[in-house]
Order: structure tokens, then C-alpha cells, then sequence
């Protein structure tokens, strides 16, 4: 069952259940804790070439590979590449806000804020393999 809120967000199942486990589990560290549904961005630093060595299959019918390497000449390791990725998550905080930006799910009061609604109108905001995923337009 979709749950829609006024701004045009439509609310999954999946949602609801991870909305009712993390508040029982905030609430019991911080009583009176109230969810926020916010968007984070995360940093992955990762190095060039890194993976692609690991991720290469040996076929042993062919002979051996031998690539010329000059031992002479320094190698200087290349920077790492910061990837972002933007990710929805729930925090708790004690903060009153505003009616407009506080809605109730399930007997669950949850916080999304006007910055937060703009980017949810139309979507769908799920969970999968344990991650909010918010998809938009129809799927």
C-alpha cells in the first residue's frame, strides 16, 4: 500500500517499516527524538587502476603475460578520485519544526523539509536492500 503526502511524495510499505524501527530505536538512546528524512552526501575516495588489476581473470592457456616495466624511472602514484554520491537517510533530533514540514505516517511524526519536498514531489520513496531509494516518475 502507497501512503501519498500533500506535496506529491508517494510513502511504500518498505519506508513505513524502516521508519518504525529506526524511531523505536532512536527513541530508546534519545527519548522524545523525532525523524528527519534529509539527503547526505558521502565521500568514496578511490584510486586509479585499483580495481582494474584485482578484477582481471587469468586464462592459463594462454603464455604469460610479461609487460616491460623501466625500474629507473620513478612511478608516482596518481591522486584519488573523490566520488559523491547523494544518499537519503533518517536522522533524529530534538528541534520542533514547523506544521508545513512535519507530516504523520503510521502514527509516525517524520520531518521533510521544503528543500527536502521540492526534490520529493512525484517520487517514490522506498527501501531496498536495507537503503532509502527514492525513485521518480512512473516505474
Amino acid at each position: 500500500m502507497m501512503r501519498e503526502l500533500p506535496f506529491g511524495a508517494l510513502i511504500a510499505d518498505s519506508f513505513v517499516k524502516k521508519l518504525k524501527w529506526e524511531t523505536a530505536r532512536a527513541i530508546e538512546d534519545l527519548p522524545g527524538a523525532l525523524p528527519c528524512l534529509c539527503v547526505e552526501e558521502q565521500k568514496c575516495y578511490l584510486t586509479v587502476g585499483s580495481k582494474a588489476a584485482a578484477a582481471k581473470r587469468i586464462d592459463f592457456e594462454k603464455g604469460p603475460e610479461v609487460l616491460a616495466t623501466n625500474r629507473l624511472v620513478s612511478t608516482r602514484p596518481s591522486p584519488p578520485i573523490v566520488v559523491k554520491e547523494r544518499v537519503w537517510v533518517l536522522l533524529f533530533d530534538k528541534r520542533p519544526h514547523g506544521p508545513e514540514a512535519t507530516f504523520e505516517i503510521d502514527g509516525v511524526k517524520l520531518h521533510i523539509s521544503r528543500l527536502a519536498q521540492a526534490e520529493l514531489k512525484g517520487a517514490t520513496v522506498s527501501v531496498v536492500n536495507d537503503r532509502i531509494v527514492v525513485t521518480h516518475g512512473s516505474s
